[in-house]
């Protein structure tokens, strides 16, 4: 098994700027893809409630992290966005995310940074 330095026999494609050159724990095909460093980023969160609607004022949040990264499967042409933990997760193209942020970019924008 190669080490994470080694570039593996089966990879015959060229790996993207972005990815993180780790391919070491990929000997199986379904798990073979090219992706960037995570990112964990620290967030405050609504805790979900169910049925929705449920909600009021005494509403509690909970701190936890979410994990930012890129990746493309090998042999395929679209790169991935994905943000997720072991609760959740969204996987959305690189266009799409660029749209997002920029949404997201205009939104922040619009609001004060305070909570008032």
């Amino acid at each position: 098994m190669p080490t994470s330095s080694e570039r593996p026999e089966w990879l015959t494609e060229p790996c993207p700027i972005w990815r993180d050159g780790r391919h070491d724990d990929q000997e199986m095909t379904e798990d073979r893809r090219h992706h960037s460093e995570y990112q964990v980023v620290p967030v405050i969160q609504r805790q979900v409630r169910w049925p929705r609607g449920t909600r009021g004022a005494g509403d509690e949040v909970e701190g936890d992290e979410l994990n930012v990264l890129a990746f493309r499967d090998v042999g395929a042409r679209e790169t991935w966005i994905a943000i997720a933990n072991d609760r959740q997760h969204v996987e959305v193209t690189l266009e799409s995310a660029l749209r997002l942020h920029a949404a997201l970019g205009d939104m922040l924008d619009q609001i004060p940074n305070c909570d008032t």
